[in-house]
């Protein structure tokens, strides 16, 4: 991991306040949100914030693979690295490590609703011991001197408990807190409700980002109202124009351009074989919306290299049919 200080001598993260309002943050995603798709939107909005894949404290701790992927470049500030887990002092170590490699904050995870992580008292889980949540809050924001976040949801089941337990965390020493519009029990099924985001943000002191069926930047606006931004999330996978202010539908070349553009820099940071694979999560994205994309997507997920995915490119470029025919 590249510290800012080695490419942008003087280089200080802004604090939350500091940062120009909307604040539009690209959610942090696990499997989608490496360097490689972090400086694509990079590149498509200078004002993003962004944030790392959702990385388990414990992990980052104990693995080399774990922090190598963590790894970031100085155009991607203002970057935040996104944890989960439950031990406080793992939290504390691993932020006061990510400090020192010069990212702008670190943001706790207490929102992911996958059994797995929650049953281990993780992510979702933490909503239900406010205690818990507050002690890696204070763990984190009493070591170290950058920003702490927190991303969570509207409760376990209803809103009811959303301002006590955001309230907590604030005391605790968040500076942030990100709310994405359904309980635990709703996983990520019926809309997201903003209503009890707009009511928490009257209650609270610091900034405050609703998140949840934000599909582009257009619709992240519409739903702003008294908030300090928002979060686009899974609108994002293969579609990085999500971030762009006047919107509009890019057409197939374009498409194919960026795809381009994308692939290479997951190579140059992951190598041809992972690359293939990896990219392979965003294709559905790129391809939403155009006549035959299924078939698209299947010849190139079945692209067994990288001359063959290039080849195929091509043919898409000038139209799906050409790439069916020519398969």
């Amino acid at each position: 991991m590249q510290s800012p200080s080695e490419d942008q001598p003087g280089y200080k993260a802004p604090s939350w306040s500091e940062m120009s309002r909307p604040i539009v943050a690209l959610a942090p995603m696990d499997g989608i949100t490496d360097s490689a798709y972090r400086r694509l939107v990079r590149g498509f909005s200078s004002q993003a914030v962004l944030f790392s894949e959702f990385t388990s404290a414990d992990g980052y701790l104990r693995s080399s693979r774990v922090r190598e992927r963590l790894a970031f470049h100085p155009g991607e500030h203002p970057y935040f690295v996104q944890l989960f887990g439950n031990n406080p002092e793992a939290f504390r170590e691993a932020a006061l490590t990510l400090e020192a490699q010069g990212v702008a904050g670190v943001d706790i995870n207490m929102g992911c609703p996958a059994r797995k992580i929650v049953h281990s008292q993780h992510g979702s889980g933490l909503m239900r011991d406010v205690k818990q949540a507050c002690r890696i809050v204070e763990a984190v924001a009493k070591a170290c001197r950058i920003e702490v976040s927190v991303k969570t949801r509207l409760g376990w089941s209803d809103a009811k408990g959303l301002v006590p337990f955001a309230r907590a965390l604030v005391d605790a020493g968040a500076s942030l807190i990100t709310i994405h519009g359904r309980t635990y029990n709703q996983q990520f099924r019926g809309e997201a409700d903003w209503e009890p985001i707009y009511a928490l943000k009257e209650a609270l002191s610091v900034p405050v980002l609703g998140n949840g069926d934000v599909a582009s930047h257009a619709d992240g606006m519409r739903r702003l109202g008294n908030l300090d931004g928002f979060m686009i999330g899974r609108a994002a996978i293969g579609n990085p124009w999500a971030f762009l202010p006047g919107g509009g539908e890019p057409d197939l070349q374009e498409r194919v351009r960026v795809m381009r553009q994308h692939y290479a820099l997951m190579r140059e940071s992951q190598g041809e074989k992972r690359a293939i694979l990896e990219f392979r999560k965003h294709m559905a994205g790129y391809l939403r919306g155009f006549d035959m994309a299924k078939a698209v997507r299947r010849l190139l997920l079945e692209a067994p290299s990288e001359a063959v995915l290039e080849a195929r490119l091509d043919c898409l470029a000038e139209g799906p049919e050409q790439l069916v025919l020519a398969s």
